[in-house]
């Protein structure tokens, strides 16, 4: 299996010319997946505590829009980022990794900050516009070099996926609420096995799997939070920037399950 992955390249099979750079992308693709593993883990540390207040409260259908508005709106962000923006990412990311890495953490990290401490919609829409573009600018190279087919499939299995999970979460909001710290538990115990196979040089795909696992886990749990808090515009969009990581984290797990099945 270690030897088949050797030869493995997200865009396509490859000659021996190109085993080297294709055995870099490998190696930056599973950065790719743990770092943003590790960043939805600190992020629902975070949201857990903050407090259920608010004021100016709309009806559920306006918040549940919201929520929706605002997912759509980030995806639509991150497509831009690749599409229009692609070659000059991945020249960043290749060129200045420095630099690239800290947009990623320097973004997000602000914008978890203001949309955990402000209740003003407008800043909060601010807060989530830094989570979103670095994260879109940090995922941007993965999804170049996975080709267009295999992300369009993955997202259209994310999206059926966040549905589904969404309808459980409905009718079982308390099973969902239930497992916040199994899920917590599990993402720290596959990100640190999924580290150590690594270093080992060990097959690690069936990590995806467990992480796919966990992410929808995650999207039912942060589904059944939402609608247990105060239904304002700046909770709508804290919601919408959980679900948002659940969905990118998922999407990142599926293509790389499905670049491996087609290759």
């Amino acid at each position: 299996m270690a030897e088949q992955d050797n030869n493995y390249y997200y865009g396509g099979h490859i000659g021996p010319a190109e085993e080297q750079a294709a055995a870099e992308q490998k190696k930056q693709n599973q950065r790719t997946a743990d770092i943003l593993a590790a960043t939805s883990g600190a992020m629902h540390a975070s949201f857990s505590n903050i407090a259920a207040t608010g004021t100016d409260e709309i009806s559920t259908e306006k918040f549940n829009t919201i929520i929706a508005v605002m997912l759509f709106y980030g995806f639509a962000v991150n497509a831009i980022l690749c599409f229009a923006f692609g070659d000059s990412i991945i020249n960043l990311a290749l060129g200045h990794p420095a630099a690239y890495l800290l947009i990623y953490f320097v973004g997000v990290i602000v914008g978890m900050i203001i949309c955990r401490k402000t209740e003003n919609p407008v800043v909060g829409f601010i807060g989530y516009n830094l989570i979103v573009v670095p994260m879109g600018i940090f995922i941007t190279p993965f999804l170049q070099y996975s080709g267009i087919d295999t992300v369009r499939y993955a997202f259209c299995v994310m999206g059926v996926c966040m549905m589904l999970m969404i309808g459980l979460a409905q009718v079982y909001p308390k099973f969902f609420l239930s497992i916040g710290r199994m899920l917590f538990a599990c993402l720290l115990i596959g990100l640190v096995g999924e580290l150590v196979m690594w270093c080992l040089n060990l097959a690690t795909g069936i990590f995806d799997f467990i992480f796919v696992g966990i992410f929808l886990g995650y999207i039912g749990f942060d589904w059944a939070v939402a609608q247990n808090y105060p239904k304002t515009k700046t909770s709508a969009i804290r919601a919408a920037y959980m679900i948002y990581v659940d969905l990118i984290n998922l999407l990142i797990r599926l293509i790389r399950i499905i670049s491996k099945e087609r290759n």
